[in-house]
Formats: C-alpha cells, sequence, structure tokens
C-alpha cells in the first residue's frame, strides 16, 4: 500500500467518500479502525490527526452541500458514537444533547443514501 506522501490527498479523500456513501447505502456503521482498514489509497492509523482531518474535510462539504455528515457512520469502539470532532463539523445548527444529535444525524444519512 503506497504511503500517504505518494498519493493525492484528493484521491484519498474521494475514496473515504465512496466508502462512507456505500456504508450509508448498507445502513452500516463502522469505528476508526475498521473504517482505515477499508481504505486502499493509502494507510492512515485510526489514531492519525490525518484521519480527524479526513473526515472533518467530507463531513463539511457534506453539510456545505446540504447533504447529511457522512462521517456520522465511524464512530469510536469505546462508546459506539463519533468522537469530539464530528461535533465540531458545522451543520449550522446548535449541538445540545451531543448523542441525541448524532443519532438524529444517523437517521438522516441512512435516509438520505438509501434513496440516492
Amino acid at each position: 500500500m503506497p504511503k500517504l506522501a505518494d498519493i493525492r490527498w484528493e484521491e484519498l479523500r474521494a475514496e473515504a467518500h465512496e466508502v462512507m456513501i456505500n456504508l450509508a447505502r448498507a445502513g452500516q456503521v463502522v469505528t476508526y479502525s475498521e473504517f482505515c482498514a477499508m481504505l486502499t489509497t493509502a494507510y492512515i492509523h485510526y489514531h492519525s490527526p490525518l484521519l480527524v482531518r479526513l473526515l472533518d474535510e467530507i463531513g463539511n462539504m457534506e453539510a456545505q452541500a446540504g447533504r447529511p455528515v457522512l462521517p456520522a457512520l465511524v464512530v469510536a469502539k469505546q462508546t459506539g458514537i463519533p468522537g469530539a470532532g464530528f461535533f465540531r463539523i458545522d451543520s449550522g445548527e446548535p449541538i445540545d444533547d451531543p448523542k441525541y444529535y448524532w443519532q438524529r444525524e444517523l437517521q438522516r444519512v441512512f435516509d438520505y443514501w438509501s434513496k440516492a
């Protein structure tokens, strides 16, 4: 597998986006480590700041396009919900109850991509 420096960031982001769309269509949630293992364009460790950047970029792109935030599908093994970075993605609304917000956003992801 090539190192991240050997590929273009856009290719990795496009692959990660496609992986998340496929997960959404299947109604599936994965852990950070499972998500990283699904990527073939480059290796990213599930604790890497690059993974945070990747998920943030995709989440913000989706929010700006008016779609539900796909990174809702990627969760921490210990808690079963996304990490703090997910809740920093600008969805345009305040987040008073993070777990409720995530569950609602996850359902929106499933609903949107099951019809798309």
